[in-house]
């Protein structure tokens, strides 16, 4: 694994990533060392928020009662706890999706009642963390409208307010308090090499399954696993999180492990890529009104490695969306890494005339900050389609769609990099990136020729 030594290795303008490796993250290609970096960038994310946090409740002690703040106490010390005894478990847990939904929640709720309902749900993921490192604790928790959720671990529905959890060597009881016929949810913890099987039984108990050939789960239980208001496009009514019997209508599983099987044979670092950031698989329902039937996925910034999507309808067409969001992914943790343009909105909405950009990916206008993404998403896509054409063993149909997809997404890119070229919003690393984007996208060429079988 390529090792970068800290003062051993030229930088970017200052920031902590390697002239060498943010020219590769440019051209989308990684080396087992970059992917490294970025998980590490990925769980650094947590910790950040978690000192947030932390510092929030220093500052303005008067924000929450005193109860809430003894309880903070106890949560933050259980977690120095989990980290001391398997610091490698510990920020694994940390960096799992709805972990940081939570701290999110926790840094922009409101002083009062929100911000005491967001560290109770702080308390929880504390909780999940001392499961996944098996740190013996016991902790009573509130159960929100009779749902105890510990992320990346399962939900339990109960009637009952609070829930005690128990956790002791191998394994961790989940029990309603003052309802005793309610009964107990029993799980067996993971053991020392195995950070994410989980198996639990018990009345209410529900957990994540996970995906086939990875560390990442098919999130439909957390109740943080969407963002407030769902996800949408511009024009499309947001899309919800689905529930847990309406994902069941599809084989998530199967068909996540045909698309992880096409970019294994296609391109095995694309498949790398998914398996080391891809987290949480978190599938979309229906829009509310029962319209806006079309396909839907995103990722979101401040809580990297959760892919939230619509059921996709083909193997290749998530193996397509796998590249596309674990780009956006990629991206976001390039630009806490190293800084790539200045602030500006993430939406179009209220940015000034000449601010916002055309694209052929997009009906509306994008900030610079849109183009990057898109631009980078669709120059791995079209690698990833001239790959795919050029693939002996597919129908040379297939071969030939994607190579008309490969040439729609290179000419896309071909126009919107000279948005990116000749902005001035982009740091000195952000302009290196755009013309080690631009090189790349030359490198693959308009056409490429289907092998013929």
């Amino acid at each position: 694994m390529t090792a970068y030594p800290v003062g051993t290795v030229d930088t970017v303008g200052g920031t902590r990533v390697p002239a060498a490796a943010l020219s590769r993250m440019a051209a989308t290609r990684l080396v087992r060392g970059d992917l490294a970096l970025l998980r590490r960038a990925q769980e650094d994310r947590a910790l950040v928020l978690l000192k947030a946090v932390h510092t929030r409740l220093r500052r303005c002690p008067e924000a929450v009662g005193a109860e809430v703040h003894r309880a903070f106490a106890a949560h933050w010390a259980l977690l120095a706890r989990a980290e001391a005894g398997r610091p490698a478990a510990a920020r694994f847990a940390l960096g799992y999706p709805a972990v940081g939904a939570r701290l999110v929640a926790a840094v922009r709720a409101a002083e009062g009642a929100e911000l005491e309902r967001a560290l109770a749900a702080f308390g929880a993921a504390a909780v999940a963390v001392a499961l996944h490192t098996g740190t013996a604790c016991t902790a009573d928790l509130t159960a929100p409208e009779g749902t105890l959720a510990l992320p990346g671990v399962g939900v339990l529905r109960t009637s009952a307010p609070w829930v005690r959890v128990s956790v002791r060597a191998g394994a961790a009881w989940v029990r309603p308090l003052g309802y005793p016929r309610a009964g107990a949810a029993v799980l067996r913890l993971p053991g020392a090499r195995a950070r994410v099987r989980w198996t639990g039984v018990g009345p209410g108990w529900r957990q994540p399954a996970r995906l086939p050939g990875s560390a990442a789960r098919l999130e439909d239980v957390d109740p943080f696993r969407v963002p407030p208001g769902g996800v949408g496009l511009p024009g499309l009514e947001p899309r919800p999180a689905a529930e847990r019997n309406e994902a069941a209508a599809f084989p998530w599983a199967a068909r996540w492990s045909r698309a992880l099987a096409l970019l294994l044979t296609a391109d095995p670092a694309r498949a790398a890529e998914t398996r080391a950031l891809v987290r949480a698989v978190v599938p979309l329902g229906a829009a509310p009104s029962g319209g806006g039937r079309g396909r839907v996925s995103a990722t979101t910034r401040a809580v990297p490695g959760a892919l939230l999507t619509t059921w996709p309808g083909s193997p290749v067409e998530l193996a397509a969306v796998l590249v596309h969001e674990t780009h956006h992914t990629k991206l976001d943790l390039v630009h806490e890494l190293a800084p790539l343009h200045g602030p500006g909105p993430e939406e179009p909405e209220g940015v000034a005339d000449g601010a916002a950009h055309r694209v052929g990916w997009r009906p509306d206008p994008r900030p610079v900050r849109g183009v990057l993404h898109g631009t980078y998403a669709h120059l791995a896509l079209a690698d990833l389609w001239a790959r795919l054409a050029c693939g002996g063993t597919a129908p040379e149909r297939f071969r030939r769609a994607a190579g008309e997809q490969h040439e729609q997404c290179w000419e896309q890119v071909r126009e919107a990099l000279p948005i990116l070229l000749n902005s001035p919003e982009l740091t000195y690393a952000g302009r290196q990136f755009a013309i080690g984007m631009s090189e790349y996208h030359q490198s693959l060429g308009k056409r490429v020729r289907p092998r013929r079988r």
